[in-house]
């Protein structure tokens, strides 16, 4: 496993190349990627000149048993702290996208030259992941699909959607989740054509499509997945919705490897689908990374310009929303292997055992 010392010295190369002397990261997946730190409230100041580590009291002991690789400070005055330490830097780099314009003025102070907006480097180094990473997504997944299944098993229809969500989310901790990495999704009939639909107290009816989106969290990493549960003989208008939907993923799935442009394989996704006559509703893009976030990069969408890499985990998740009818999401997330995609989440995409 790279251990996060040589994670801030690859850091440290993308930083030079932006001729920056030290980074200001205060997106906590970042900080947690690059110290190990689990709490909710610190920076990180990255430079050759070794990291320092700012938390306030609450996180100190926390902080001086999580923290790798970088002096820990404990303050009750957080960004008095970084500014004092940013004093002498001659340009500071920090992350355009979390920084508040609050913060970002405080701590500039009329300097504003010397502040150089970055697009988040440290995200770029999180796009690929190692071993370890791999598997707690595997055991995220593994918990997250254990739930479903037993919450299948004892029947979704004839109650509440918001009853099988809670369901859900409590069936991933005894299965050995920290937590869900998500509100999961429980839409049935008509209302599974809203993507993010929130749960509500309507009964899932016997004859319902139902989408069901959910997963879990494993030492901080995230799983994602989403299942389509049809009815014993469901609509044609229904059946022909998912079974665009499983060809258009197959599609996207078949395509992925290392090299294959991201956008492309969002590409062969819609392609698919518009052969079936249904590209009008896809609404969404096809996939996303999936890490210590739930929605990291690469993106697999139309307006992506990154390139599949192997180690990168990605979601595939097709859907077809027609209002008044109801939706269809099929999604999967994947590694990219050597030569094609390598599943992390399991569950059987045609047919669930579900009453």
């Amino acid at each position: 496993m790279p251990t996060a010392d040589s994670r801030m010295a690859r850091l440290l190369a993308i930083l030079a190349r932006s001729r920056v002397d030290v980074l200001l990261c205060v997106r906590m997946t970042n900080i947690r990627y690059l110290t190990g730190f689990t709490g909710s409230d610190a920076l990180l100041l990255a430079s050759p000149d070794g990291a320092v580590f700012v938390t306030d009291g609450r996180y100190g002991e926390q902080a001086r048993s999580e923290v790798r690789d970088a002096e820990v400070v404990v303050s009750d005055r957080k960004w008095s702290e970084a500014s004092r330490r940013l004093g002498r830097a001659r340009r500071v780099g920090f992350e355009s996208r979390y920084l508040t314009v609050e913060t970002y003025r405080l701590l500039a102070r009329r300097r504003e030259k010397r502040w150089v907006a970055l697009d988040d480097p440290v995200e770029s180094l999180r796009m690929t992941k190692d071993a370890t990473e791999i598997r707690s997504m595997e055991g995220a997944a593994v918990a997250a699909s254990g739930a479903l299944l037993a919450v299948l098993a004892a029947g979704v229809r004839g109650r509440a959607e918001t009853d099988v969500a809670a369901d859900i989310e409590r069936a991933m901790k005894r299965q050995g989740a920290e937590d869900a990495s998500f509100p999961s999704i429980v839409a049935s009939g008509a209302r599974a054509s809203l993507p993010h639909a929130v749960p509500t107290r309507a009964t899932i009816g016997r004859r319902d499509g139902v989408v069901i989106d959910f997963g879990a969290r494993r030492h901080g990493y995230c799983s994602d997945e989403t299942v389509t549960l049809l009815p014993e003989r469901p609509a044609p208008v229904l059946r022909r919705m998912f079974d665009a939907a499983r060809r258009a993923q197959e599609a996207g799935l078949r395509f992925i490897r290392p090299g294959v442009r991201c956008r492309d394989v969002d590409a062969r996704v819609r392609e698919s689908l518009d052969r079936a006559g249904y590209l009008k509703y896809f609404v969404h893009s096809t996939g996303h990374g999936v890490g210590l976030d739930i929605h990291e990069r690469p993106s697999l969408s139309i307006r992506s310009k990154d390139r599949l890499v192997e180690g990168m985990v990605v979601t595939v998740e097709p859907g077809i929303y027609v209002p008044g009818v109801g939706g269809v999401r099929i999604e999967d997330m994947v590694r990219v292997g050597a030569a094609r995609a390598e599943r992390i989440t399991y569950l059987p995409k045609k047919t669930l055992p579900v009453t």
